[in-house]
């Protein structure tokens, strides 16, 4: 486990920098409400959309425009994040409370195998494969973070979890991920 979190700690920086300075071929520059709402459906996925570009530093008035891969890397690293503060939230539950049964231990101990392989998808998204403008690949990635991400609601849902504490940190995640996903797929075409 610590060498996946160095691993993710090393590569924090060049995302960041990587949506800077972005050129990818054909793909079009267009403002925070042009980007949300060919991504989104809903006003609540609009809404959750504008609302995670403004927070990520991005101006979201209809005259300032980005490349749409900008878009989709703040989405994905904001997932990323997302997912960060939940493993260790998991790591937390499964250290000190020693009231959990043997099945919500399971449970917590298999959301976290299913956090480190979604986040590795993640990674390879918002790392080299929008970074490099790789994007054949991009909802193969986006669909196995989903799937591993929906195995531990699954896991969150099942008979014996009492009320599990961290199930809201697990919708949390589902709507960052489900956000990236919307985002990169604008991107799938090109």
């Amino acid at each position: 486990m610590k060498v996946i979190l160095i691993f993710l700690v090393i590569l924090l920086v060049p995302l960041s920098m990587a949506a800077a300075r972005l050129l990818c071929p054909n793909v079009p520059h267009v403002s925070v409400p042009s980007v949300c709402s060919n991504a989104c459906g809903t006003k609540y996925l609009y809404d959750h959309c504008t609302e995670a570009m403004r927070s990520g530093g991005i101006d979201p008035s209809p005259s300032h425009t980005e490349e749409t891969t900008v878009y989709a890397i703040l989405a994905a690293q904001q997932a990323i994040d997302s997912y960060s503060d939940t493993l260790d939230a998991l790591r937390i539950q499964l250290q000190q409370n020693k009231s959990l049964s043997g099945p919500e231990s399971d449970a917590y101990d298999g959301c976290m195998d299913d956090y480190v392989a979604s986040i590795n998808s993640l990674y390879v998204i918002a790392g080299p494969a929008l970074s490099n403008c790789l994007f054949e690949k991009l909802v193969s990635l986006y669909m196995d973070a989903m799937a591993s991400l929906e195995t531990c609601r699954d896991r969150m849902l099942a008979p014996w979890m009492k009320k599990p504490p961290l199930y809201p940190k697990v919708e949390r995640d589902r709507s960052k991920v489900v956000m990236a996903y919307l985002l990169g797929q604008l991107l799938a075409g090109f």
